[in-house]
């Protein structure tokens, strides 16, 4: 009868940790951002019921391909507790280069792969600075930021590249079944390839050991100079990347391009529960804060509010939303720590 009874205060104890570990997930800090999309769709439908229409909701999806590439290779950088601010001027100086190969050989290859090839260049240069030297990945990629803008400015002047053939134009304004735009389709891709080696290969594991304790993750054997490298590499492509869905977008190469993204990019990682500090992140929570951007971008153009609304807007909802990611880490510690008492009373009565 006492096994009997120690058995079923076991299995009792069991069933609350599953209730208690279902309603962890169910309030996430992804959950909670999911939710509030949900609800910011809602809002914006209801002050403008246009914006409940598919078409329109795709378009949100578009408008921040680019965005949501870039942030791909943050969330890598920034769960090892590193940090690029040149994202936006790193895709501007690629379309800039990008421009001036078309404007002197009109070659559409030629330039595709110029423009790679600079966003991997700049960051190749960010990767080889922050892993070699003892500078913060703050300051190095501050520097490197007025770098890529200062090149822009030297290389374009006041010049807009534009005059781009249409066949270069498909690659951002195709729409897949007629309604699906190709960007958020870029988007999907990249986020799966990237999501894989983040959430079952061991690379994400290193990603967040970095951020949480590098040495430790040096004393294991991992060569963690090379993942930096690797990341802030990865990032700089992704740059390149965007610069052509960005001139497929807009068709005109100009030292405006750029302005703002970083901010967006930034906002949209630690949107999604990745730490500034490191340590901890969410490729899939990036998406979601991608997307809760393209919203806010898209509800505020059709309500014709002014830009300045916006970043205040985006400025707010990151502030709340990084008290919302303490106040469920704190509750994270918590419960981790009423597990393991009841844990300790589990084998007790055993």
């Amino acid at each position: 009868m006492g096994a009997k009874a120690s058995r079923g205060l076991v299995e009792m104890s069991n069933g609350r940790s599953r209730m208690r570990l279902n309603k962890s997930l169910f309030f996430s800090h992804q959950a909670i951002l999911f939710y509030a999309l949900c609800a910011l769709i809602v809002v914006f439908g209801i002050l403008e019921p246009v914006f409940f229409k598919p078409r329109v909701l795709l378009d949100a999806t578009a408008i921040v391909g680019e965005i949501g590439i870039m942030a791909m290779g943050m969330t890598y950088i920034i769960s090892t507790g590193g940090i690029d601010l040149g994202v936006g001027y790193n895709l501007q100086l690629s379309a800039i280069v990008f421009g001036v190969f078309w404007l002197s050989t009109s070659n559409l290859a030629l330039c595709i792969a110029a423009a790679l090839l600079t966003g991997i260049t700049g960051g190749v240069f960010n990767g080889l600075i922050v892993s070699r030297t003892r500078i913060p990945p703050l300051v190095v990629t501050l520097s490197t930021m007025y770098l890529y803008r200062g090149l822009s400015m030297i290389v374009a002047r006041t010049i807009t590249y534009g005059g781009f053939p249409a066949s270069f134009r498909t690659i951002s304004t195709t729409k897949l079944f007629g309604f699906l735009p190709i960007q958020f389709v870029y988007l999907l891709v990249i986020f799966a390839v990237l999501d894989y080696f983040y959430e079952r290969g061991s690379l994400g594991r290193n990603l967040k050991g970095i951020g949480f304790n590098e040495n430790a993750v040096i004393f294991s054997g991992v060569n963690t100079h090379r993942i930096k490298l690797g990341i802030y590499t990865l990032t700089g492509l992704l740059c390149g990347l965007a610069a052509l869905v960005y001139l497929g977008r807009l068709s005109a190469a100009k030292t405006s391009m750029g302005d703002y993204m970083n901010f967006e990019v930034i906002t949209a990682v630690l949107l999604g529960g990745t730490s500034i500090l490191g340590g901890v992140g969410s490729m899939r929570g990036t998406l979601i804060g991608v997307l809760l951007i393209g919203v806010l971008k898209k509800g505020f153009s059709l309500l014709n509010l002014s830009g300045n609304i916006y970043n205040f807007t985006l400025g707010l909802v990151l502030i709340l939303s990084l008290i919302v990611f303490v106040l469920e880490e704190t509750r994270n510690v918590k419960f981790k720590d009423r597990q393991a008492m009841s844990g300790d009373e589990k084998r007790a009565v055993v």
